[in-house]
């Protein structure tokens, strides 16, 4: 099984983590497009105001000052 994490870090640790689980693959999209959205709102609220389709590419955004960032990013089972 495929998973997709957004990965939330704060001063340096893991804060938090959501995954999302593709348990078959024709399903995939179903499951990525609500762990994009989830990522865009994550680092919105830590200050990311530019292009999305960027931000997907680059699937990182860190904040310097606040000490946070987020991540997306696949694993497996």
């Amino acid at each position: 099984m495929r998973v997709i994490n957004v990965v939330k870090v704060k001063n340096g640790v893991v804060d938090d983590m959501e995954s999302y689980g593709v348990f078959e693959e024709q399903l995939a999209d179903d499951v990525v497009k609500p762990a994009e959205k989830m990522f865009i709102m994550c680092a919105k609220e830590i200050g990311f105001n530019g292009d999305e389709d960027e931000l997907l590419e680059n699937g990182y955004f860190e904040n310097l000052e606040l000490e946070r960032s987020v991540c997306i990013t696949w694993s497996d089972i």
